[in-house]
């Protein structure tokens, strides 16, 4: 003898289904499970806000090292690859916030040596220092620093940085 399930009606909306949770259908338990969150709150918040700067601080890094037809070099190890396959590599963590979206900070690097290679560190910190000496020392003291952007703050720098994306995508070819 097995046990089998019958539908029944949904005390929320009604509709003859299985129970899910509570006396509701599935659909409905979910429903009433969810936080509401309104439409402003979810635009507004920082997590959200730090996202989409993310995206487009990295889209910018990666641009302003293409040449006009796209293409841009692996910072670390020369590979040569579209921009929109490349990723932002940052020689200091993304954890810190005092240098997370420093240009200084990041190049743009293929997926191997950004991911697998964490950062291929080792290359990026020599590459930087002949680049522009005293930038490892400087970068490091700015990751001791705290910095909590505000909600205006990350705004501010995706508008900036949305704005200096959209210049140096006219150098590409069409």
């Amino acid at each position: 003898m097995s046990i089998t399930p019958k539908k029944k009606i949904c005390v929320s909306c009604g509709a003859l289904d299985y129970y899910f949770s509570k006396n509701m259908c599935k659909r409905c338990a979910y429903i009433n499970k969810t936080p509401k969150v309104s439409k402003k709150e979810a635009q507004t918040s920082s997590s959200n806000l730090i996202e989409d700067l993310d995206s487009v601080f990295s889209q910018y890094i990666r641009c302003k090292y293409a040449n006009s037809d796209g293409m841009v070099e692996c910072y670390t190890s020369g590979k040569i690859m579209r921009w929109q396959d490349a990723q932002c590599g940052h020689f200091i963590s993304r954890k810190h916030l005092a240098t997370r979206w420093l240009p200084q900070n990041c190049r743009p690097q293929s997926e191997y040596d950004n991911c697998f290679l964490s950062g291929n560190i080792h290359v990026y910190r020599v590459k930087l220092e002949e680049e522009q000496p005293g930038i490892v020392e400087y970068l490091e003291e700015q990751a001791r620093s705290i910095y909590k952007p505000s909600v205006e703050d990350l705004k501010e720098m995706i508008h900036e940085y949305r704005y200096k994306l959209n210049l140096i995508k006219t150098k590409f070819n069409k």
